[in-house]
């Protein structure tokens, strides 16, 4: 009796034993190659602009993988590369040797056009590789490439900037922002700035701008005297990822007032001059 009661005892507890120990999976008797990790430089990839994908690739196989070879095949859904370039040599990648459980990068330069669209693209990819028999393998993979916006918005204003005044006398600095994306921007704000030069208005909020959109910015400007001062303007909006940016522009301005102001005084000076030594005025 105690015989039939130990047996399905002995066979539950091992069936619970199975379950509660962890399994441990051997290492395929053959290459396995899969990518590990995917980098781009720069980390952001704009429409129009070069990049470099760095693709790693690791061999969990228990064997070593030779001749690999890595091919940028298409974006998924399309039959070629689409709104992406090949730069250099083209799109097959060769590395002689991966040994088993170590990795190998491997540098793919791009481009992407400047009428890509600003989101994600997957890249399909194919991965061949030999064991030491000469066996064939592959193994096919897709990465993903986010395209974001380019700089949306413009400073429209040249580097050198010469401050003339108007017919009331003022001197004003203008310019001109504006939207060349290909999507509407928000939150933007603008700030000029400059060591010895005071402006009447120094910052303005816009708020959005949609495709094509422009604006002008004016503010009245005196310098502390006549030469040459640095200026930044600085302008900031939030693109159509939720993505703050920041675009900055350097100008010089050239102030003339204090040399206009010297020359009149010496013109008056002169004048003045004259009359006291033909007419004794002044003397």
């Amino acid at each position: 009796m105690k015989e039939k009661t130990i047996l399905p005892i002995l066979i539950l507890s091992l069936f619970i034993l199975s379950c509660i120990t962890p399994c441990v999976f051997a290492a395929p008797e053959q290459p396995l190659l899969q990518i590990s990790s995917v980098t781009y430089s720069p980390e952001t990839v704009s429409p129009g602009k070069e990049f470099k994908l760095t693709v790693t690739l690791a061999n969990h196989g228990d064997y070593d993988a030779k001749n690999v070879t890595l091919d940028v095949l298409s974006i998924a859904g399309s039959q070629d590369l689409g709104v992406f370039s090949m730069v250099g040599s083209g799109s097959h990648f060769y590395v002689e040797k991966i040994p088993s459980g170590e990795n190998s990068a491997i540098e793919i330069p791009m481009v992407s056009s400047p009428s890509a669209e600003a989101k994600n693209y997957n890249l399909n990819l194919q991965i061949n590789c030999e064991d030491s028999d000469g066996d064939d393998y592959s193994f096919a993979e897709t990465v993903g490439v986010l395209v974001n916006e380019s700089d949306s918005m413009s400073i429209i204003v040249p580097d050198r900037y010469t401050l003339t005044a108007n017919d009331q006398g003022v001197t004003k600095f203008d310019f001109e922002i504006a939207n060349y994306g290909s999507n509407p921007v928000k939150g933007v704000q603008l700030n000029v700035s400059g060591d010895g030069l005071n402006f009447t208005s120094s910052s303005q909020y816009y708020g959005t701008f949609e495709k094509d959109d422009n604006d002008d910015f004016s503010t009245e400007v005196t310098a502390n005297g006549q030469g040459e001062y640095p200026a930044k303007i600085t302008l900031k909006y939030v693109d159509s990822f939720n993505n703050e940016r920041t675009l900055e522009k350097n100008v010089t301005i050239i102030s003339q007032e204090a040399a206009a102001q010297k020359n009149n005084n010496a013109d008056e000076n002169i004048f003045q001059k004259f009359l006291r030594v033909v007419f004794g005025i002044g003397a």
